[in-house]
């Protein structure tokens, strides 16, 4: 391989047995492990933009470390580089097309966050669930449950008390048995394929399957003028929907006592970078239009969600200075204001604070929240809680909150 090329992953410092290292982490889920580098080997996989030779990439490293490397220990990093699965090869395009086609040929969507985002056994996630909202104490209940909300999608314990608060407000606000249509708009944080992907596959939960209603999805993607459902293999790998599904099984009481319709939305940074609405788009303004199509039409039996955290900032998110307590405060009053408009229903009011900040802060919530607040057409939101997690080791911090849109 002359000119190899990294693929899209994400980079952020770490540490192993006392030692500085690079954790790459692959967003797509194709490596599902960590793999740690050393400094002097991630500089060389930085290098690798299809655009350097391997006689670069050894010019380089002298440049740098001012120690000799051999072509031959250059040739040997990027074979194992690519054994890794961490550059674009014929290596990695042979396994990711298999893999690809194991998972359209499955039925379910298996889980992906089951035993690292939220415990894996039934009870033990159930006692856990429970916790979280008993600590939360009780809650003023809305008249019914409200048509919309948004929640964090952050690991559990980290999202704790958030969680907490938010789903005992909503199962304290349901009334009656109802078997409501879930519609969870979930941020897709690795690459794919136009702005939004629909699935008529089912999604397994420890607490049982939770139904996809496949008939929905189609007529939503015919009603957006899509090309089937979209990037399918966007769910493949993505937590953000999944985040949502342990919660929602509690409140309803089973997995089967709703159904769902998930949807992946992909970044809209495009259009921050030329301060451009979202919805000048003509495929972005099609699918609005379509949820907005699906909500007049079954309003007393929907429930929406935008699964959405924050701010993510500070080293791990390509800051070049660890997070301190001053900064982490502007953040937080950041956020809240952010809020504002669409606490008010002001979509586009939303989508313009982070554009006027260049998205500086790192809103990965912003494409769901943008959707579903615009979908929402003016109805307002009320603020339940606002929270972040901080790694100090690591000088980080995500933000996100909880709110519900009344009926």
């Amino acid at each position: 391989m002359e000119y190899p090329k990294l693929r899209r992953l994400e980079a952020y410092p770490a540490r192993q047995q006392g030692r500085d290292m690079v954790a790459l982490r692959d967003p797509q889920g194709y490596t599902r492990n960590l793999v740690l580098l050393p400094p002097n080997v991630y500089f060389i996989a930085s290098l690798c933009d299809g655009t350097r030779s391997l006689r670069d990439l050894q010019a380089a490293y002298v440049r740098r470390f001012g120690d000799l490397v051999t072509s031959d220990q250059i040739s040997s990093i990027i074979a194992e580089l690519d054994r890794k699965m961490l550059l674009e090869s014929e290596t990695f395009l042979a396994y990711k097309r298999r893999m690809d086609q194991e998972y359209l040929a499955l039925p379910n969507r298996p889980m992906i966050s089951a035993g690292s985002g939220y415990p894996a056994d039934p009870r033990v996630l159930l006692h856990q669930i429970r916790q979280m909202l008993l600590e939360a104490g009780e809650p003023q209940p809305l008249p019914d449950l409200p048509l919309a909300a948004i929640a964090p999608h952050i690991d559990m314990d980290r999202g704790w008390e958030c969680y907490g608060r938010l789903y005992s407000l909503l199962g304290a606000s349901i009334q009656g048995d109802r078997r409501p249509l879930v519609v969870i708009l979930g941020t897709c944080h690795g690459e794919m394929e136009g702005y939004f992907a629909l699935t008529a596959k089912n999604y397994l939960t420890p607490f049982g399957l939770v139904e996809t209603d496949a008939g929905l999805a189609e007529g939503l993607a015919r009603a957006a003028g899509m090309e089937g459902l979209g990037d399918e293999l966007s769910h493949r790998s993505e937590h953000s929907i999944e985040m949502q599904l342990p919660f929602l099984c509690f409140i309803f009481g089973g997995a089967d006592r709703f159904r769902l319709l998930p949807i992946t939305c992909n970044s809209l940074h495009a259009f921050v970078s030329d301060r451009r609405s979202p919805s000048e788009d003509r495929e972005v303004a099609a699918f609005i239009s379509a949820l907005k199509g699906l909500l007049s039409a079954m309003e007393e039996e929907v429930f929406f969600v935008a699964s959405a955290d924050l701010a993510h900032v500070g080293r791990r998110f390509g800051s070049p200075l660890p997070l301190d307590a001053v900064i982490l405060s502007s953040v937080t009053a950041k956020d809240k204001e952010m809020l504002r408009p669409v606490e008010e229903g002001d979509a586009e009011g939303f989508f313009g604070y982070i554009a006027a900040e260049g998205d500086s802060r790192h809103v990965c919530g912003l494409p769901p929240i943008y959707a579903m607040t615009k979908a929402l057409d003016g109805r307002r939101g009320n603020l339940v809680h606002h929270g972040y997690w901080f790694d100090p080791q690591e000088g980080s911090a995500v933000t996100f909150a909880g709110l519900v849109f009344p009926r």
